[in-house]
């Protein structure tokens, strides 16, 4: 056989197969359709929680110590300390923001501009209650207070870090999650 007629070949081969890959991904969809549409809140979801917490009681509860030790906060002793140090990250960084707007060259914005997205920031965990959570995000904004002073970031990580520019966002449903080869 020449050349020519393995390709010819080849061709009809895969005209034929078409409708095959056609009936394949038909069915991916079909099974992906129905996964993302099963409820989980049925019995399985129950069933499941019996069993663990039996198996909690039966094996591991039993290792853990008579008492454990009270958890306390990192830094602040109420809420009224908690709200204090926010209050003051959140002064400290306004003063730093100018700089900031300055040496990570986000001058193509106007200074109220970025200042409103810094608010928006300290905003964004305003719901938060727990007085141990707030001392942490108080001290992750300590540090990125440092790594912005000392240049750490470069102007790439702040605009994605503010602005999420580059950042794509993550699929919410199951077939979406399936496309992308992600958890």
């Amino acid at each position: 056989m020449s050349g020519q007629s393995l390709v010819q070949q080849q061709l009809r081969e895969d005209w034929d197969n078409r409708e095959y890959e056609q009936v394949i991904a038909d069915q991916i969809k079909s099974i992906a359709n129905f996964l993302s549409s099963f409820d989980l809140s049925s019995g399985f979801e129950r069933r499941h929680f019996e069993l663990t917490t039996k198996w909690l009681r039966q094996e591991n509860l039993s290792k853990l110590p008579e008492k454990l030790p009270p958890v306390t906060a990192v830094k602040s002793t109420n809420k009224e300390q908690a709200r204090t140090s926010v209050l003051q990250v959140y002064k400290e960084m306004q003063r730093l923001t100018p700089q900031f707007w300055w040496d990570f060259e986000m001058n193509d914005m106007p200074l109220p501009v970025f200042r409103a997205v810094i608010k928006q920031q300290f905003t964004k965990s305003a719901h938060v209650q727990d007085i141990r959570i707030i001392d942490r995000l108080v001290a992750e904004t300590h540090q990125h207070m440092y790594a912005i002073r000392y240049a750490f970031y470069n102007p790439d990580h702040v605009r994605n870090y503010l602005f999420h520019e580059n950042v794509e966002p993550k699929p919410k449903d199951f077939l979406s999650k399936f496309l992308s080869g992600k958890d």
